[in-house]
C-alpha cells in the first residue's frame, strides 16, 4: 500500500482528504502538516490521520511516507517539492508545478535524478 503525507491543509485539501480516506483504498494517508497547526489537527480529528508534523522537514523524514502530496500555495510549490525530492520522496503537486518555467525544469531534473 502506498502511504501519503500531505503538506498544506488549506481550502483545497478537503476533497483530497475525503477521497484518500474514503474512495481510494490502495493508498493510505499517514501524516499531515500545515503552517497553521490547528488545520492539521482538525484534519487529523476529522479524517483519522495518524500523524501530525510541525514542519514539512519532519514529514519528509518519515520513512513510512512514500509520496508527498504538495497542496501548498503556488508560490511555495517549488520549495516544498524540491525539499521533498531531496529527502527521497515521490511528489504529487497541485498545478502549477512551480511559479516559473526554470523552477519547473529544475524540479523535473531533480525528480529524474532521484
Amino acid at each position: 500500500m502506498t502511504k501519503i503525507g500531505i503538506v498544506g491543509i488549506g481550502d483545497i485539501s478537503g476533497i483530497y482528504l475525503k477521497n484518500i480516506t474514503e474512495t481510494f483504498k490502495e493508498i493510505k494517508l499517514v501524516a499531515v502538516c500545515d503552517l497553521i497547526k490547528e488545520r492539521a489537527l482538525n484534519a487529523q480529528a476529522k479524517w483519522g490521520v495518524p500523524k501530525v508534523y510541525d514542519t514539512m522537514y519532519e514529514l519528509f523524514a518519515d520513512k513510512d511516507i512514500d509520496i508527498v502530496l504538495n497542496l501548498t500555495r503556488p508560490a511555495e510549490h517549488f520549495d516544498v517539492s524540491k525539499n521533498a525530492l531531496l529527502a527521497g520522496k515521490h511528489v504529487y503537486s497541485e498545478k502549477p508545478l512551480a511559479a516559473d518555467l526554470e523552477e519547473g525544469r529544475d524540479l523535473v531534473k531533480l525528480a529524474e535524478e532521484n
